[in-house]
């Protein structure tokens, strides 16, 4: 009997020490979930303050960028200048100011200026076409040819429907003397548009590498838009038409 009892209150205390367990594990893990929570939603409201800051700096950028293009169209290319260079200190990343910085060099004829402005832009983003025919620019002023070709191929390849970007490179092509390169740009921008004059300087590029059948096409052309051209129907007659 002594003994049963000795057993049921052993049996009681261990029920109680469990259950007392269990509670105080319970709680934890409930206060555990509280501060989860609480956490999470600090992370939360951290995430939207971030938002919130970065879309006030866009606002702002927008806006000096805004300033920038208005003091740009009015001339006033210092005032433009410095607010583009206000914008990358802030976002070095930002497309916009470096092109607008280059626009600005190319005006003032500031062409080294306008190369690293432009490779920045060609750089961050390598499909603007409008960006590499202007970096061609800024090369070929500055008298290297050979990557100013390179500029212009890249942005026919990117865009093969704007006639003076052949143009362009097929200048840059005749200062290079590599005058294959100029034939080639040339019946681009001719198969875009046959202007007289395009056909003419192409006539004239053919006929310094004695590329027959591209002075045939080009003076066929001429004859065709004029029939009065004499130097392309004296072309033809030396070719035998």
């Amino acid at each position: 009997m002594i003994l049963a009892l000795i057993i049921i209150v052993l049996f009681a205390l261990l029920v109680i020490y469990f259950a007392t367990k269990t509670t105080t594990h319970d709680t934890e893990i409930v206060v555990g979930q509280k501060r989860d929570i609480k956490e999470i939603g600090e992370r939360i409201q951290s995430v939207l303050n971030t938002e919130k800051t970065e879309k006030s700096q866009e606002r702002k950028l927008r806006s000096v960028a805004t300033e920038a293009s208005k003091h740009f169209k009015e001339r006033r290319f210092r005032q433009s200048e410095k607010k583009y260079l206000a914008i990358i200190q802030e976002d070095h990343k930002n497309i916009k100011a470096y092109q607008g910085l280059g626009l600005i060099y190319l005006e003032q004829k500031e062409y080294s200026g306008a190369i690293e402005a432009f490779k920045k832009v060609c750089e961050l983003d390598p499909t603007n076409d409008s960006a590499f025919n202007n970096l061609g620019l800024s090369l070929f002023n500055r008298g290297h040819y050979e990557e100013a070709i390179e500029a212009y191929e890249r942005s026919v390849s990117l865009n093969n429907k704007i006639v003076h970007r052949f143009l362009n490179l097929a200048l840059a092509a005749q200062r290079a003397e590599n005058h294959n390169e100029e034939i080639k740009a040339l019946e681009q921008a001719v198969a875009l548009d046959p202007k007289v004059e395009y056909l003419e300087k192409l006539t004239e590029a053919a006929l310094l590498v004695d590329d027959k059948s591209a002075i045939k096409k080009a003076c066929q052309k001429l004859v065709e838009i004029d029939p009065n051209n004499l130097e392309a129907q004296r072309n033809l007659a030396r070719l035998g038409k």
